[in-house]
């Protein structure tokens, strides 16, 4: 069971794919007239799509944890973040929600947004391995753990039923489901009936600045002043990346010229290692 008595849940199946949500959002970007029920919207995706699967679960994701789709008495919007995620190249898309999907659950709310604490925590788990075949020996000895993990996290002990909850092999590939989305790739498929995780060599700038931004707000760093890049931050960074970490350098210097009126370099340097300033916490929105 992967959702305990008191409704928290870590499953998420394939059917909520990302490939599912940009379909989702131009269905509303380009209706003719307001799109009022759930049951209208799937369906209207669904015949607008080569995927004959139903989108309720991506639907439910977009709204409930994505903050993309938002319900009024007008029928169904887009958010300001859907508007810039459908102005961005595919690749950029992926990495938008998976930043998104990623960060949505906050340890001061644990109980909601379960399945990105689920996803995150796959995520963060596959990047310490760096490089791993995901055969079903793997993936079934992993899911464990992930039980395991979530039986000792504290945030998640005052829960009632949490002692229920076994995570299947399923719920794990719901979330393979999203990284496979991801270019550069972290999942190769390149050899016969194997699928492999590795880290990957580069990410969008989008994707590299939200990451520095989000561990900038969560360490109550200062906007303006100087931010040591600490062995820690770079992993943090890094991991939510997926990226490996040797590379972290060479793209802060790439995505540094990209967004000068968000982050610059900072005005020390020395033995402790490299600093940059942030001129402002970074959202998706602000990519419009």
């Amino acid at each position: 069971m992967a959702t305990t008595t008191s409704g928290l849940v870590f499953h998420f199946p394939v059917a909520a794919s990302p490939a599912k949500i940009p379909t989702l959002l131009r269905v509303l970007l380009y209706a003719d007239t307001p799109v009022l029920r759930d049951s209208d919207l799937d369906q209207m995706a669904l015949e607008q799509s080569t995927d004959h699967n139903r989108f309720i679960e991506a639907r439910v994701l977009s709204e409930d944890i994505l903050g993309l789709i938002r319900k009024t008495k007008e029928g169904f919007v887009l958010t300001p973040r859907a508007h810039v995620i459908l102005k961005k190249r595919e690749s950029v898309q992926y990495d938008l929600l998976h930043y998104l999907f990623y960060t949505a659950w906050n340890e001061e709310d644990p109980t909601k947004n379960a399945r990105s604490w689920f996803y995150r925590t796959i995520c963060n788990n596959l990047w310490g391995m760096q490089e791993v075949v995901l055969d079903r020996e793997m993936r079934q000895t992993f899911t464990q753990q992930l039980s395991d993990q979530i039986q000792i996290t504290k945030d998640f002990q005052e829960v009632r039923g949490i002692e229920k909850v076994s995570i299947g092999i399923q719920t794990m590939d719901g979330a393979r489901e999203w990284l496979r989305t991801l270019t550069p790739v972290v999942i190769d498929t390149s050899a016969k009936k194997e699928e492999k995780f590795h880290r990957r060599v580069t990410c969008s700038a989008e994707l590299f600045l939200l990451a520095l931004s989000h561990s900038c707000q969560l360490s109550g760093s200062e906007l303006g002043m100087d931010v040591l890049l600490s062995v820690q931050r770079r992993e943090e960074i890094s991991r939510l990346c997926l990226l490996e970490a040797l590379q972290f350098d060479r793209i802060l210097d790439w995505v540094l010229p990209i967004f000068p009126q968000f982050i610059s370099q900072g005005t020390r340097t020395g033995s402790y290692g490299r600093f940059v300033r942030l001129h402002r916490f970074v959202t998706v929105e602000d990519f419009a």
